[in-house]
């Protein structure tokens, strides 16, 4: 293998076509990416076309770019906006925004960058030597073994819910409320819906963030311009360090972009699950070790770190299913069957044997593209920064227009523009009120999965609950829930008693 994923690498790098596509794939996603409600996936989608007359290791080096630089993409307008891009980025605002309205857009984005580079190059290690065993491993993940997970994901919302857990769960329970909007997904009847028919297939994700992250944020910005607040949107750096991330900054850093480059390969080996649950699971195990607790959410370089390696750790990680099995990670990895059959072959076992160098030519691509995506970052990243700082009065209406454009592309739906709206401004209402909005948006991630895997297990089960503690698998994730309720709720005592 070591000696096909070296031709693989001659092939990409000494092929001027395929080198253009890699460089063409990560700047588009790039671009795309940072536009908030123009996903990844939309980049990988608009590219598709392109790559029907390729071969078969140019067009997937090119989409595999595209979805590591759009996964990366999102960041961008996190950090420098408080809007993220994609919804992997979502875990990124706080922190992010928090950094660069210090002044140290630069650092952020440098620490973001190096992160995100880090968990995937990791991935691509991880993906390359053990994909078809992690896979194999991955099938015995039944309906109860994803619903103890989902128990156990739901414990973000302790960590995400500041000091009033009250508020914590009742944002969360709005959340998971929302995510049942939509037809029943076991029953097919329609729920929540009040006879709109847009609403059959759910609240879409993308939508549902920009106007809960996004464009309640606007709207806070505007109150304060209408009080007579008018500056710039985000500060220069107050000397060149804040537009530096040194060695020493980046070691500091390293086991927590370890662990959850570790966290974005596990989640990205099971199906469904997807980079956004990763990122802000790397998150918060990153929050609950910290020493230093009390910067998250308001500019932690180690809660950048951990969400950003996190998200794109599952870029690798979510070609395991799809190249040992022939099953979607997630919506990406679905499109990238399309491109596979498209140019003749069928993801799965037999592809090692059919097209072992396309195989080689795609590990190739995708360890290129975070290199390329470094270098690409490191030049261009002072352009972006310099657009985020004029004055909050035109970058604002800008980035409106941005969301407005970006989620109608999505569906071309009138709905959605108004989805959108309701949530901006319950994200404004939760935000006055002391509330977190990321508690919401982590119920409503978890909703689906949790009811389905849920129903589906007692359903074969005959409605036995023994059924969630019938597996070595969903005892190991019930230890982990309870240590980690456990360790959540002392953190909370000793925070009210400091």
């Amino acid at each position: 293998m070591l000696e096909l994923l070296f031709e693989g690498f001659i092939n990409v790098l000494f092929t001027p076509a395929s080198l253009f596509a890699l460089i063409g794939g990560v700047v588009i996603g790039v671009v795309l990416g940072s536009i908030p409600g123009l996903t990844a996936t939309m980049a990988i989608a608009l590219i598709i076309p392109i790559t029907y007359y390729m071969d078969p290791v140019q067009s997937l080096i090119m989409l595999m770019g595209a979805y590591n630089g759009g996964t990366f993409g999102g960041s961008l307008a996190a950090i420098l906006l408080g809007a993220p891009g994609t919804p992997a980025a979502a875990a990124t605002v706080a922190d992010g925004l928090g950094l660069a309205l210090q002044g140290k857009a630069g650092k952020a984005i440098k620490m973001a960058l190096s992160a995100s580079v880090t968990g995937c190059l990791f991935s691509c290690v991880i993906l390359i030597l053990v994909a078809a065993p992690v896979a194999r491993y991955a099938l015995k993940f039944g309906p109860a073994e994803y619903t103890v997970l989902m128990v156990f994901s739901l414990t973000i919302i302790g960590s995400a819910a500041g000091n009033s857990m009250t508020k914590g769960l009742i944002g969360g329970v709005l959340g998971l409320l929302f995510g049942m909007v939509g037809l029943d997904r076991i029953a097919s009847v329609p729920r929540f819906t009040f006879g709109v028919i847009d609403l059959a297939g759910g609240i879409d994700l993308v939508v549902m963030l920009i106007g809960l992250l996004a464009l309640s944020e606007i709207f806070v910005q505007v109150e304060s311009v209408a009080g007579g607040k008018l500056d710039a949107h985000l500060p220069p750096p107050k000397n060149s360090e804040d537009d530096k991330l040194s060695l020493k900054e980046y070691l500091a850093n390293f086991k927590t972009i370890m662990r959850s480059a570790a966290i974005g390969c596990g989640i990205g080996a099971l199906p469904g699950l997807g980079p956004t649950l990763a990122s802000y699971i790397g998150y918060d195990m990153a929050k609950r070790s910290s020493k230093n607790r009390s910067l998250f959410g308001k500019g932690a370089l180690e809660g950048v770190a951990a969400a950003e390696s996190a998200n794109n750790a599952v870029c690798g990680a979510n070609l395991i299913p799809l190249l040992a099995l022939g099953v979607p990670g997630d919506a990406m990895a679905a499109i990238m069957i399309g491109a596979f059959m498209v140019q003749g072959l069928t993801p799965g076992p037999l592809v090692f044997r059919e097209a072992p160098d396309v195989v080689a030519g795609l590990y190739a691509g995708l360890i290129l593209s975070n290199i390329l995506l470094f270098v690409f970052i490191t030049f261009a990243y002072k352009m972006f920064t310099r657009v985020a700082r004029v004055e909050t009065t035109i970058i604002f209406p800008v980035v409106f227009i941005f969301c407005v454009i970006g989620v109608y592309a999505l569906n071309q739906s009138m709905t959605d523009l108004w989805i959108m709206l309701l949530f901006a401004a319950i994200g404004y209402v939760l935000t006055k009120f002391g509330y977190s909005p990321a508690t919401l948006m982590i119920g409503f991630i978890l909703s689906p999965l949790f009811e389905v895997n849920l129903r589906q297990a007692l359903l074969i089960s005959g409605s036995n609950p023994l059924v969630f503690f019938s597996t070595p698998i969903t005892w190991v994730f019930w230890i982990i829930t309870v240590v980690s309720v456990y360790k959540i709720v002392k953190s909370k005592k000793a925070a009210e008693e400091a």
